[in-house]
């Protein structure tokens, strides 16, 4: 289950900060920039080579004065990765809580009194 976990929230990993929201990387801002660097902003890159078409992502750290760091990709993505496998992981955890509580917990149906044939 663990595995199927991991493999599901790294796809989703993939294709949510490259393909839906690539600003979702500005989110781990607070793990990889300090100060004088404290705005994030992601940048995206596209360029032609023989093979065809490419874009990179990739999160800059920027201070007031416009001095930046270039953080990458791979450190904001495997943050995210573990974030959205830590919020997998207990929305799991609690629906089989519930599911253990709600079956220990279950209502007998009421039994019928005792009834005399006519």
């Amino acid at each position: 289950m663990l595995g199927v976990i991991l493999f599901s929230t790294a796809m989703l990993g993939t294709v949510l900060p490259v393909a839906i929201w690539p600003g979702e990387a500005k989110l781990t801002a607070p793990l990889f920039c300090e100060a004088p660097y404290t705005e994030p902003i992601v940048v995206s890159d596209t360029f032609s080579d023989s093979e065809g078409q490419s874009t990179n992502f990739s999160m800059y750290c920027v201070g007031d004065r416009g001095q930046y760091t270039e953080v990458g990709f791979l450190r904001p993505w495997l943050a995210l990765w573990a974030l959205h496998s830590a919020v997998v992981i207990a929305l799991v955890i609690m629906v089989g809580l519930w599911g253990r509580w709600q079956h220990t917990h279950a209502v007998e149906p009421e039994r019928l009194a005792e009834s005399t044939e006519l």
